[in-house]
């Protein structure tokens, strides 16, 4: 085993907020710890050989990591972050898996979902008790990067390179002040979306249906401004599809395209889930309404653009979010939404399809949420029984699974469903 690849991960989600406040004191609000406690399993799926996750709760993911089927398991060592392991049944299983006494042996690479501050802080935290864990350093222009406004510089330079393609195609614009806003209405027309410089996964934004700007809207106006500085605003289009281009920076100049990944949000934005199958059955999907010649031009300028703004900047993953939508009797691309500088759930579905789905089968790759007692863990029970999984050359080719346990409390569902 290659002990300098090993790699420590902490699902931290929402760190862009982190990044906004600023502070390693940082804490998220309840609804992200909640998140983060119960999805702290995801890296697993996309994490590699013997590297380490961290959980929350020690006594619940052994015993999930057993109940998976031997050739689907993903092969990583749960740890217990500020709680030790309690006994159980078949503990000389459970010790096989769980073996964090055998922490202090390795040299880690820190790995949060997000880096941040607060983040670093945690790890630091950890390496208190470890000095074998590697942390990445912070460096400033990482906010810069994750901002807005770097999406726009980047939007700007794409509309340059390929005229052709986006040269119809509205900037967003920055404001300030509500004054502003009402003069870029002024000039385009309705629907507008409007967003904070630091959000992602639908938070952050306010769709404006006309020129109106009622209470609500006024007072999300002036709460954003207050407590950001600023906001950008820009026509809203008519969707089609979501999707995103994955991306690998190794820190010494070269960009790697890992793929690229359709995903589902809600009216408001928030994200539901992402397509399942070979690279093949996505490109085929997305070419539907965009030529595949166009899409990969687009894909190389986009890398072109990341190698000149952080290719010796930045190392590890990030995603371009995207959107095909309607432009007349044709469909368009909007190229640069945003950049998630970060792991993203188009990266977790591109290693689950590649893992452990069968390359005749296709899918989709959940997170839902259910507040309601008992609801989310009688869906599980309810999934169990009416999509039983198939298994075919070690791959998925049908049914559902959990990626996460999922507990009688759950609240959070990442799951599997494949036809």
């Amino acid at each position: 085993m290659k002990i300098s690849n090993n790699k420590i991960h902490w699902f931290n989600p929402g760190h862009e907020d982190a990044i906004r406040v600023g502070t390693p004191h940082y804490t998220p609000p309840a609804s992200v710890c909640r998140l983060m406690s119960e999805l702290a399993f995801l890296p697993a799926w996309y994490a590699n050989e013997n590297d380490y996750i961290i959980i929350n709760e020690a006594i619940h993911t052994p015993r999930f990591l057993l109940s998976l089927p031997e050739t689907i398991r993903p092969p990583v060592i749960p740890i217990a972050c500020n709680c030790p392991p309690s006994p159980m049944e078949d503990e000389n299983k459970i010790l096989t898996i769980l073996r964090s006494y055998n922490l202090t042996v390795f040299s880690l690479e820190a790995a949060p979902w997000g880096l941040s501050p607060h983040s670093i802080r945690f790890f630091e935290t950890l390496r208190s008790s470890n000095e074998n864990i590697i942390i990445p350093p912070w460096k400033e222009t990482y906010k810069t990067l994750t901002g807005r406004q770097t999406a726009l510089e980047c939007l700007s330079k794409i509309r340059s390179f390929l005229p052709g393609y986006f040269e119809a195609l509205a900037l967003p614009h920055f404001c300030t002040t509500e004054d502003e806003i009402r003069q870029f209405t002024s000039e385009y027309s309705p629907p507008y979306i409007l967003k904070t410089p630091f959000s992602c996964s639908g938070r952050g934004l306010y769709r404006l249906p006309s020129r109106h700007l009622d209470l609500p809207a006024t007072s999300w106006i002036k709460g954003s401004i207050r407590k950001q500085g600023c906001i950008s605003i820009e026509p809203a289009l008519e969707k089609v599809c979501d999707f995103a281009m994955e991306f690998e920076s190794d820190g010494k100049g070269h960009i790697h395209y890992k793929g690229s990944a359709v995903f589902n949000t809600l009216s408001n934005g928030s994200y539901t889930g992402n397509m399942l199958g070979s690279s093949r059955s996505i490109e085929k999907y997305l070419s539907a309404f965009i030529p595949v010649t166009h899409l990969r031009e687009i894909r190389k300028t986009v890398a072109s653009i990341l190698t000149d703004l952080l290719s010796f900047e930045y190392r590890g993953y990030l995603g371009i979010d995207m959107l095909i939508y309607r432009k007349e009797n044709t469909f368009a691309i909007h190229p640069f939404i945003e950049i998630n500088l970060r792991y993203t759930m188009g990266l977790v579905a591109l290693q689950i399809s590649k893992r452990l789905i069968h390359p005749s089968s296709t899918g989709q790759f959940m997170i839902a949420f259910n507040k309601k007692k008992y609801s989310t863990f009688n869906t599980h029970l309810q999934m169990q029984e009416k999509y039983p999984l198939r298994l075919c050359d070690s791959k998925i080719q049908s049914g559902y699974l959990a990626l996460c346990p999922v507990l009688p409390e759950s609240q959070y569902h990442a799951y599997i469903l494949v036809s």
